[in-house]
Order: C-alpha cells, then sequence, then structure tokens
C-alpha cells in the first residue's frame, strides 16, 4: 500500500525542518510495511493511499489526530497528525523526540485506518537513526534549527 507524507503548518514560527527526502524516504519505509485490512477495502477500496500531512501545535503535550478527509478523485484518506511543538523543542534529543511522536502517530493513524503493518514496531529505531544522522533528512542541522541556550548541541 502506498504511504505518502507532506507537511503543512498553520501556526506562525511552528514547524519542523524535515527535508522532502525525509518525506519521501519515510514513505517508501511505510509503503512496504503498510497492508490496508478488509475494513479498509472494503470503506476505500484496494487502489487507495494512505496521505499523512505532519503539522504541530503549540500548548499540546501529545500528538492530536485529524481525519480522515477521503478524496476519491486522487484516490487517497488522509490524516493531518499534529505533533507537540513544545514538547519537542524542549526535548534534549529533539529530533529524536519528534521522530518518536511522529511514529507513534503514524502507528495510531494506522489503526485508525485500518491498516496493518507487522514490522512495525521493529523498524522504529531504525528510522529514528535514520532520520536523526543521516543530514538529508532535515532542511537544517536540528541543532540550528533549534539552538540551546547556554549549551552544545549535538
Amino acid at each position: 500500500m502506498k504511504v505518502f507524507f507532506g507537511q503543512i503548518y498553520g501556526e506562525a514560527g511552528v514547524s519542523f525542518p524535515f527535508s522532502h527526502h525525509m518525506q519521501a524516504w519515510l514513505g517508501a519505509q511505510l509503503s512496504e510495511l503498510a497492508t490496508p485490512n478488509t475494513e479498509f477495502l472494503n470503506m476505500y477500496g484496494a487502489d487507495f493511499a494512505l496521505m499523512v500531512r505532519i503539522s504541530a501545535r503549540t500548548n499540546c503535550t501529545e500528538n492530536q489526530i485529524k481525519g480522515p478527509t477521503v478524496f476519491k478523485k486522487t484516490k487517497d484518506v488522509e490524516y493531518t497528525l499534529f505533533l507537540p511543538y513544545d514538547a519537542i523543542v524542549a526535548a534534549d534529543e529533539g529530533c529524536r523526540a519528534a521522530v518518536r511522536f511522529l511514529l507513534n502517530g503514524i502507528q495510531q493513524i494506522f489503526t485508525l485506518a485500518h491498516i496493518d503493518a507487522a514490522d512495525f514496531e521493529s523498524r522504529m529505531a531504525f528510522i529514528e537513526e535514520q532520520v536523526c544522522s543521516d543530514e538529508a533528512m532535515l532542511k537544517k542541522p536540528w541543532s540550528v534549527a533549534f539552538p540551546k541556550r547556554g549549551s552544545s548541541s549535538t
């Protein structure tokens, strides 16, 4: 099943530096794992894809998920995943925190959308490591995007 990612941020100054390379790479990784179950197939059909829009909100401590929005013309089911901006930016390892929130949100979306991904949990550490260690995954280094006052960032 095809899984796609995009980013859309509605609050001024609230965004994460994930690159389009990360979005494409993550989509390919999860497309290998995702299998629509019978309920998804009955609701939408075998030719529908999943689109996850990554966003962020301030003043929240947990992921928030909106959706689904169904686009019959383009044959996709879309969810928006709002990551908790303040909690991520305050974390010592912000990139890793962001990826963990992102992956947990994707797991929740798979459940809501009736998509099975048997090996998802076993691949989470690999995904986190790739996103946070491959400089192509970010438009700019996390430490530049979110400098910590009074300390050096890694």
